[in-house]
């Protein structure tokens, strides 16, 4: 459950630096001949059949699995193939498993808290709030009943996941759960049963081998020379098969040639320097592509320093706070004061169709933020943690509109966001602080869209918003200030002062206390001693001031209610055991 404060608010996490891992990944298309793409399917179909026989049996050990147990897995594998990919395949199924166990836990702890939202609305009343638990009841009967027969369905589902993680049970699909459920469900429009079959071979058969520093250009079983000649480590079934196509020693040079047309030179000197550099071929239809993955030596952020002294050089040029939506990004630059500079900025951004499309979106939105970081002269961008959570019975919100936002959620790439922005941002020098999303649009509407709008442009709401995120980024609060200063002569101190001077001079003070009158329509004039005149609460927190009653310098007395007549005067009210006034002419007071 989320930690709130005495005044029932989220508390809000500490703003942290986000230290990237200065891992790089660069991917470019091999062009096959066709003895190539014979042998390298040959080759994937091998090795990934290993694979699901070894992943089959670290699933069924569990979390029984001993050092004994991966020596004896290694060695059968690696007397099919060789050491280096039995250690590749042994890696790969253990960080499989290890996966899945991370998922089986995070997929409870959703059925958990799902159970415990429902728990605490249904004990509030239909149409109502409780009092000591804030929940917000069900709006009628009807929605209430059918979040109950949820809530059975939930507490089973939850009751089966948490037996098969207590007996070390995992579900692992090799090839992806999603792809297996549309074979499944051959009546839901997709692809012809030769375009599944295509799909399914192509996500489940790979080519994985893993780097290993001080050997010739960091790999010995996939070798990628400087000059682009691309060498694999055959085992010996298919060697025997290709001996004519093979040397002595089991390697297959390709007719293809590898060239990257992105980070090549960091990629080449990797290799030169015979440092680990790991090799992934993919098919894609009638296309094959290599992906190099590699960690460079040098980094152009220090990564060992401690989280304050990264905190302190991130903050030392001004930030540049971001707020992410659906179809756009705000941007504001701030200066190291929290003060925002200039105007905002607006990056628009359509993350819809494909999944190569959205990641060029994402691509095109973390330069163009590098972009403004760099002319606006910051040193760190500023963003939201977003971590949404969009399940049905926690989001908020039911029905038609319900489902729109959730499906608006999950379209935003905000994990792939992140990950990317902060590895090109790393790359550029910068900074990537990440800051709590509680109440950012809320206090940025409240304390900033009124005061930074112009005649010529309004402040939107996540304008407004971009600028909370900077200043929280900074460690500063959303409020310009923490009390709004008030002038000298408006002060309690010296408006009593004012009244003993006045009294020692004789003059009469015609404004009694507010203990002396009842409640009137009269009151005194407001003081500049609350919030902010335009804040949403503003009429809440500022302290009332005393009801005073109008007092006639004649001597009418105070308290006393006026009758109001025809020739405008007035007539005292008659107090207990009088007679009302006469109104004729001589009871008139001219």
């Amino acid at each position: 459950m989320v930690e709130r404060s005495a005044s029932g608010l989220r508390v809000l996490a500490p703003p942290r630096v986000v230290v990237p891992t200065g891992a790089l990944t660069v991917r470019t298309r091999l062009r096959l001949s066709d003895r190539d793409a014979v042998i390298l399917r040959e080759l994937a179909e091998y090795l990934s059949r290993l694979a699901s026989r070894d992943l089959a049996e670290r699933v069924r050990l569990g979390p029984r699995h001993t050092a004994a147990d991966f020596a004896r897995r290694k060695r059968g594998l690696t007397a099919l193939t060789s050491s280096r990919w039995a250690g590749t395949i042994t890696r790969g199924s253990n960080e499989q498993w290890q996966l899945a166990r991370r998922a089986q836990a995070a997929h409870l702890r959703q059925l958990v808290a799902a159970i415990e939202a429902i728990e605490r609305r249904l004990a509030a009343p239909v149409g109502g709030r409780d009092e000591v638990t804030r929940a917000r009841g069900y709006p009628s009967r009807g929605v209430r009943a059918a979040k109950q027969r949820r809530l059975q369905i939930l507490r089973a589902r939850a009751g089966e996941v948490a037996a098969d993680s207590a007996a070390g049970r995992v579900h692992v699909v090799r090839g992806g759960k999603d792809l297996l459920h549309s074979r499944l469900h051959p009546d839901r429009p997709g692809w012809t049963p030769e375009e599944w079959r295509h799909r399914w071979w192509e996500a489940r058969n790979r080519i994985e081998a893993d780097g290993e520093a001080g050997k010739t250009h960091g790999n010995q079983s996939l070798r990628v020379g400087p000059d682009g000649e691309v060498v694999v480590k055959l085992p010996a079934v298919l060697a025997e098969r290709h001996r004519e196509h093979c040397d002595r020693f089991g390697r297959y040079t390709l007719d293809a040639r590898c060239r990257f047309a992105y980070r090549a030179d960091e990629w080449r000197a990797q290799v030169e320097a015979h440092r680990a550099v790991g090799y992934t071929i993919r098919f894609d239809g009638d296309r094959c592509r290599l992906t190099a993955s590699f960690t460079p030596a040098a980094a152009a952020l220090r990564v060992d320093a401690d989280e304050e002294s990264l905190m302190a050089s991130a903050l030392a040029g001004g930030v540049l706070g971001i707020d992410q939506n659906v179809d756009h990004l705000a941007v504001w630059r701030l200066d190291r004061h929290g003060n925002p500079v200039g105007r905002p900025g607006r990056i628009d951004a359509d993350y819809s169709g494909s999944a190569s499309r959205r990641d060029a979106q994402v691509r095109r939105v973390c330069t163009a933020l590098v972009g403004e970081a760099r002319k606006g002269g910051v040193s760190a961008l500023v963003i939201e943690d977003l971590g949404f959570d969009t399940g049905r019975d926690r989001c908020g919100w039911a029905g038609q509109a319900g489902r729109r936002f959730r499906s608006m959620v999950a379209g935003m790439p905000t994990a792939r966001f992140m990950s990317r922005l902060v590895a090109m941002a790393h790359r550029a020098g910068l900074a990537v602080i990440v800051v709590d999303p509680a109440y950012s649009s809320r206090w940025g509407a409240q304390h900033w869209r009124r005061s930074t709008s112009t005649t010529r442009g309004k402040t939107s709401r996540h304008e407004a918003s971009a600028v909370v995120i900077g200043r929280r980024g900074q460690g500063l609060g959303a409020r310009r200030r923490a009390e709004k200063p008030v002038p000298r002569r408006m002060t309690e101190e010296a408006g009593r002062s004012r009244v003993e001077a006045r009294r020692r001079a004789g003059t009469e003070n015609h404004r009694p206390a507010a203990h002396e009158v009842r409640p009137g329509p009269l009151r005194a004039p407001r003081t500049a001693d609350g919030p902010e005149d335009d804040a949403r609460d503003a009429s809440r927190r500022r302290t009332p001031p005393a009801v005073q009653a109008a007092q006639d310098r004649s001597g009418q007395p105070a308290g006393k209610v006026s009758v109001p007549v025809e020739r405008g005067g007035w007539t005292p009210s008659p107090g207990p055991g009088e007679r009302p006034a006469d109104l004729s002419a001589g009871g008139l007071r001219s």
